[in-house]
């Protein structure tokens, strides 16, 4: 069976009823006139994310702990890029 669509306005004033059909296993599509925007959907258990998707890479404590000439000017707002463009600070003229 294809999902069911509601255009916008129609999803917002019926959103609670949508969410609760959603949960219960069915698909949902919001669109904008004819376009698909986007889909209401139950949560799977597969779809869950790891809580530290990197943690299994024992990257050491320090890694971003050096100083960094060129992020620093680019911070502060004097960085001259290899195109030769001038990035000012906010107000400087």
């Amino acid at each position: 069976m294809p999902p069911a669509t509601y255009k916008i306005a129609e999803a917002r004033a019926r959103f609670s009823e949508l969410l609760a059909r959603a949960n219960s296993g069915e698909e949902i599509i919001i669109a904008k006139g004819t376009r698909p925007l986007a889909r209401l959907a139950p949560i799977s258990e597969a779809s869950t994310r790891e809580a530290a998707p990197l943690a299994h890479l024992d990257l050491p404590d320090d890694l971003f702990d050096a100083e960094d000439a060129q992020q620093a000017a680019i911070d502060a707002g004097d960085y001259n890029d290899a195109l030769g463009i001038w990035h000012d600070r906010p107000g400087d003229k």
